[in-house]
């Protein structure tokens, strides 16, 4: 595995960056600074090997990093309704970040803005930890979260989350990379197309928190499991998706295949599968050109896509949703896949 210097922090640690490839060229470039996916490599139809993760010109700029572009994301992903929640009869206030000021999004400090220890396993394999101390962030308990990267031969880039805790606490994991299947910087994604197994969604209310209700999605804008181009999306709502789509009840079983994405110019294909109960559909609203990437092109609106794979939003607050309570002596687990291929 080649392990290059990749940018200096203000305190003077070094954040370096890990490249791994299988035998054919397929595999990314990860820093340990917020585990971000840095560069994604994979083949287009004429073999053409073709980086589809936005991230920025400058490699400092990952120390603030405010769309999370790659980045590895917790205590808790998505939005906490309020920035409240209770466990054990105590209630936690959080730091309001997100940007209408009536939520936490993604942890407040997010693990997305940290410096990870890093251990090469092999060429192929990446571990990262992080010590999360109790009161981070405004959440209980001590907690140590590991994710491991690993790319395989046949053009799959898998991560595995892990956490354990030494008191109640809640801990829900993901990946904020944003993907472009024309390559980074080739703009809009209007020839992309997604089919996502989903048959109900998570609703939200105007300040993008659940309301609580998961209602089916057939017969509406949010039913994509027969798959509809993005530029048929953007003409039904010109806002597109940032939703959470439910894809089980419970966070245990392996489901393949959840979302599938795919770009008629190049060819490539991304599918997703996950242990998680969501997904999170996130088309680029808040992109708005004023970001310089990595070829020198800005990221205009709409020029990306996310598949974030959690635990409902807010689930710290619904009781009926799959819970994200994590006590002593229980490990807090995640796995899912980003499978590319190339359809012709």
């Amino acid at each position: 595995m080649k392990i290059q210097d990749f940018f200096q922090l203000p305190d003077g640690r070094t954040a370096r960056l890990y490249s791994l490839r299988n035998s054919s060229g397929f595999g990314a470039d990860i820093t340990d600074f917020g585990g971000a996916i840095v560069r994604l490599l994979t083949p287009d139809r004429n073999g053409k090997l073709v980086d589809v993760v936005l991230g920025f010109a400058e490699p400092a700029d990952y120390i603030e990093n405010g769309p999370f572009f790659g980045a590895l994301i917790g205590r808790v992903a998505n939005r906490i309704s309020n920035g409240r929640f209770t466990l054990g009869g105590k209630t936690y206030q959080l730091e309001l970040n997100d940007s209408n000021g009536k939520n936490t999004l993604h942890g407040g400090r997010c693990y997305g803005r940290r410096l990870w220890e890093a251990e090469v396993v092999d060429d192929y394999t990446l571990k990262l930890t992080l010590n999360s101390p109790d009161g981070d962030a405004g959440f209980p308990g001590n907690v140590k979260v590991e994710v491991v990267y690993h790319i395989t031969e046949d053009n799959a880039l898998s991560i595995a989350y892990s956490g354990t805790s030494d008191a109640p606490t809640v801990l829900s994991l993901t990946n904020h990379s944003y993907f472009n299947l024309n390559g980074e910087g080739a703009g809009e994604c209007g020839d992309h197309s997604i089919m996502i197994q989903a048959g109900r969604r998570t609703e939200v209310d105007e300040f993008l928190a659940p309301t609580g209700r998961n209602p089916e999605v057939a017969g509406t804008f949010y039913d994509l499991r027969a798959g509809k181009s993005f530029a048929k999306i953007h003409e039904e709502n010109p806002n597109c998706f940032d939703d959470n789509f439910v894809l089980s009840d419970e966070a245990e079983s392996f489901k393949e295949n959840v979302a599938v994405a795919w770009s008629d110019r190049t060819g490539i294909e991304l599918a997703c599968s996950t242990t998680a109960p969501g997904v999170q559909f996130y088309m680029g609203f808040f992109l708005d050109g004023t970001l310089r990437g990595k070829t020198e092109s800005s990221y205009p609106q709409f020029s990306a896509f996310c598949l974030e794979t959690q635990l409902w939003p807010d689930a710290v607050n619904h009781p009926e949703f799959p819970s994200a309570r994590l006590n002593p002596g229980g490990e807090y687990k995640q796995y899912t896949v980003y499978k590319f291929g190339v359809r012709n």
